[in-house]
């Protein structure tokens, strides 16, 4: 997830299944032009909250 800039720790830890820091969660939903309540699953509309 290099366009993202996330260490390696927090990839594993993602990966691992462990808790991320909200700012690594927004850092993804940027990486991914999507928000981060569709990363979530709190919406089906990756705009919503952007």
């Amino acid at each position: 997830m290099k366009e993202s800039s996330l260490g390696i720790n927090t990839i594993s830890n993602i990966h691992s299944g462990k808790d991320i820091l909200t700012l690594n969660f927004a850092k993804i939903a940027d990486a991914l032009d999507c928000s981060v309540d569709y990363l979530l699953g709190r919406t089906d509309n990756p705009e919503i909250n952007r």
